[in-house]
């Protein structure tokens, strides 16, 4: 109907930025009042839309990047955890549309004042990092900073003592020498050259763990066991 914009995970997608579940319905959001019929595949939230927030993408009407990021770190995931939000937060600045200090002070404006999950969107803002390059590093840094941890630094570069540069880690600890790796898919057809990193990581006195999605799934003890028995003094 007049009005409809793409909003949400959908308009994160447009934008490029790899979030959106293949069964995730397409969401739109319309004004205020608006009528509309429920239809399949389609997820409808209304909410106000000023003139600002939306911007023409492909030929398409959507929420601009920061009033994208805005409604999925109010509202993506669970209430209690802002993992999911976090991780959509991180791809969209990741790709440079706009920052989480941006978000932050757009968060706080007075006219987002009274909105629902406005406090949650300040907190993914905090927690939000450009450097990660993939939904499952941003889970994995959210795994390890939620148990307790401190938050480990994204994208370090490791050089040997020649300054050579060996390895790019995914996260690290460089005062514990402890580096932290998650292995997507892309990693199955590289094992040889991944093992031979692993070694030159670990010639350098560093420890190197690396987590898998299987690590990630709910009630999985795996990453916050083994690092805080490294990490943590006994």
């Amino acid at each position: 109907p007049p009005g409809a914009v793409a909003s949400g995970a959908t308009a994160a997608w447009l934008y490029g930025a790899d979030i959106r579940r293949p069964d995730e319905p397409l969401e739109i959001t319309l004004p205020r009042g608006t009528a509309f019929r429920p239809r399949p595949g389609l997820s409808v939230r209304r909410a106000e839309l000023l003139a600002e927030d939306v911007t023409e993408h492909r030929g398409l009407l959507v929420t601009t990047p920061i009033r994208t990021g805005l409604d999925l770190a109010r509202l993506r995931g669970p209430v209690r955890d802002v993992t999911e939000a976090v991780v959509a937060v991180d791809a969209l600045t990741h790709l440079g549309l706009f920052t989480p200090d941006d978000l932050a002070e757009y968060a706080g404006r007075k006219r987002f004042f009274r909105w629902r999950g406005i406090q949650r969107a300040l907190t993914v803002a905090e927690h939000a990092d450009p450097r990660s390059e993939s939904p499952g590093e941003s889970r994995l840094r959210m795994r390890i900073v939620r148990g307790g941890l401190p938050r480990p630094e994204a994208q370090y570069r490791l050089f040997d003592p020649h300054g050579r540069h060996v390895a790019r880690l995914d996260l690290a600890y460089p005062d514990r020498r402890v580096g932290v790796e998650y292995d997507g898919e892309v990693h199955r057809d590289r094992w040889r050259a991944d093992a031979a990193r692993r070694n030159a990581v670990q010639s350098l006195g560093w420890d190197l763990y690396t987590y898998t999605a299987l690590d990630l799934r709910p009630g999985g003890t795996t990453v916050l066991t083994q690092l805080r028995r490294r990490l943590l003094p006994p």
